[in-house]
């Protein structure tokens, strides 16, 4: 029997982002099982797609939105920032202007996303590079994708290819853990009541199992529960 929406016990707003003609739509269409084209018109607008994944015993919903990538509809790029809850980042790797261009999208996520979250609650960023299966054509090497994601703190890092549909089902999975596991943890199997996020200051979060840990200021204090953060550690994963 097939899962529906009303299966999900949770929905989430996913952005994906990147330069016009990096794969954006043909990465959407190869996670929903659409045909691959070689060529198809650049986005003009915003569209969207839904799937639904398992996270850690719970299953959850991807709202994802196609976004244009010219920059004469960035400003309805912009608009779509609100409610977003993640994003898959996209550069081609056949394309080096697209790579230099990812220094733009994240200075635009600090504007628009960052800036208004909580700093123990950052917005997933999955960066993606596409058209692996164009290595015969390669202009951006794997370590500066790799060193990139390391630099600008991306929770995990994919090259990935809308053609062959490599890694593209693993780059949405993923995101929905960390999302899941930001937003609501306590749909999660491995979610322990005393424990509380920690965000590492060394790496893609990607790279650590987190490390959580919940505990009242006090008590007594009139019934209220107060919530103390503090920065632990991840060990490697």
């Amino acid at each position: 029997m097939p899962l529906e929406e009303k299966d999900c016990a949770a929905t989430y707003k996913i952005l994906i982002l990147g330069e016009n003609s990096v794969g954006k739509t043909a990465i959407l269409n190869s996670l929903v099982g659409r045909d691959f084209k070689s060529s198809v018109l650049p986005t003009s607008g915003v569209d969207f797609v839904k799937k639904i994944f398992e996270v850690d015993g719970a299953l959850v919903q991807l709202v994802i939105w196609d976004t244009a990538g010219q920059e004469r509809f960035r400003s309805i790029t912009r608009l779509q920032y609100k409610g977003t809850q993640g994003i898959i980042l996209v550069y081609d790797i056949t394309n080096p202007d697209s790579f230099s261009r990812l220094t733009y999208w994240m200075d635009s996520i600090q504007k628009e996303i960052k800036h208004k979250h909580s700093a123990y609650e950052p917005i997933p960023i999955v960066l993606c590079g596409n058209k692996s299966d164009m290595e015969d054509q390669r202009k951006v090497e794997t370590y500066k994708g790799e060193k990139f994601a390391n630099q600008q703190m991306a929770f995990e890092f994919f090259e990935t290819s809308a053609k062959c549909g490599l890694n593209i089902f693993q780059a949405f999975q993923r995101l929905a853990y960390h999302v899941t596991d930001i937003c609501n943890p306590r749909l999660m199997k491995s979610y322990h009541p005393f424990m509380i996020r920690q965000r590492s200051n060394k790496g893609p979060l990607s790279r650590r199992s987190a490390n959580y840990k919940r505990k009242t200021k006090n008590e007594k204090t009139k019934g209220k529960e107060s919530v103390i953060f503090c920065c632990v550690q991840a060990s490697d994963s």
